[in-house]
């Protein structure tokens, strides 16, 4: 939870149900899994997650989908002239 603040610079912030639900989730998908701790020192309750090679290649076409909304976004805000048809 904390990281995630962090890296949205506090724009996002999730509660432990909308977090452990969701990771659930994706575990379930096989788009995460659990990775090792950093180190020996960390608190053996706290567990790491990675995107898995299917994770990645999904995160990659929302990526895409996305980018492409904007692109129509944009076209939308310049005028009739510069949208596609």
């Amino acid at each position: 939870m904390q990281e995630v603040r962090r890296q949205s610079q506090g724009r996002f912030r999730l509660g432990p149900g909308t977090l452990y639900d969701n990771l659930q989730k994706l575990l379930e998908k096989g788009l995460v899994e659990e990775s090792a701790a950093k180190d020996e020192l960390d608190d053996p309750r706290r567990r790491y997650y990675k995107l898995t090679r299917l994770g990645r290649s999904v995160l990659a076409a929302d990526i895409a989908r996305l980018e492409g909304i904007i692109v129509e976004a944009n076209a939308f805000l310049r005028g009739p002239q510069a949208r596609r048809t």
